[in-house]
């Protein structure tokens, strides 16, 4: 019985060749400007390039790899008026080819070849929005970039108080429950008691609260504090709406939401 044979292509004599099969007259260079025809994801329709079997299965195999980044900064939320200093770490790692250009913060930093790491510090313009920061490197071939963003957010205050007037900066510093955040929207279990009334300092940029009690709409609040000025503990004016519930509950409520 004959054997199935199966052909392979990747010796290709080129169309020069003898073929005479006395080892002399074969043309062993090969054509890897070819596409893949193979039905293998991710090899269908390369051309490895290359003029020979070394270099096309090296193209084909061990394809170059570009550089790896990374980017880190210190404390990347904070509280509107918080320090402005920061400071990036970062790192380039070469994995093919040698690192030709490497910047940081818009800076450029002089290129070993090798793998690199350093750290860099400044100011950012504002104590308030948000800041990113960048690095890129290149090994001329193939480029890699990483990104940092620092927000400087206000805070949210939610708790209880035993009185519906006369709220100062200093009584909402000392609410318990705060948090730093982009948005209003929060939903609490277990929320208050003790014959206390909740309060809620929202800032303004958030916009006008409304509230859900046990799932339902509650419009019985006051808010004692409109559009108003707030010191923070960073000593940044943030304006804020106080609002102040006008029952006090002796139990906690089973299901509270901003919404």
């Amino acid at each position: 019985m004959a054997n199935n044979l199966i052909k392979s292509k990747i010796y290709q004599p080129s169309e020069n060749g003898s073929g005479s099969g006395n080892g002399s007259g074969g043309d062993l260079s090969f054509n890897g400007n070819r596409p893949i025809t193979r039905e293998v994801v991710g090899l269908k329709g390369v051309t490895p390039g290359g003029n020979n079997i070394k270099t096309a299965l090296e193209n084909v195999l061990y394809p170059p790899v570009g550089p790896e980044v990374t980017l880190t900064v210190n404390n990347p939320i904070r509280e509107i008026g918080a320090s402005v200093a920061y400071t990036l770490d970062w790192t380039v790692t070469k994995k093919t080819n040698p690192i030709e250009g490497i910047t940081v913060d818009g800076v450029e930093v002089v290129p070993t070849g090798i793998s690199q790491s350093g750290s860099k510090s400044g100011n950012f313009p504002a104590a308030s929005g948000a800041h990113t920061k960048s690095i890129f490197a290149t090994d001329g071939a193939q480029d890699a970039s990483a990104f940092v963003t620092v927000k400087f957010l206000p805070r949210m205050f939610f708790g209880n108080i035993n009185k519906t007037s006369g709220i100062t900066d200093a009584d909402i510093l000392a609410i318990s429950g705060n948090e730093l955040r982009e948005d209003r929207f929060k939903t609490f279990t277990n929320f208050g008691g003790g014959a206390l009334y909740p309060i809620f300092v929202v800032p303004v940029s958030f916009g006008m609260p409304a509230f859900t009690v046990n799932g339902l709409a509650n419009t019985d609040f006051t808010v004692v504090r409109s559009n108003s000025p707030f010191v923070n503990s960073q000593g940044a004016t943030v304006m804020v709406n106080v609002i102040v519930f006008n029952n006090r509950y002796n139990s906690p409520l089973n299901s509270l939401a901003i919404v």
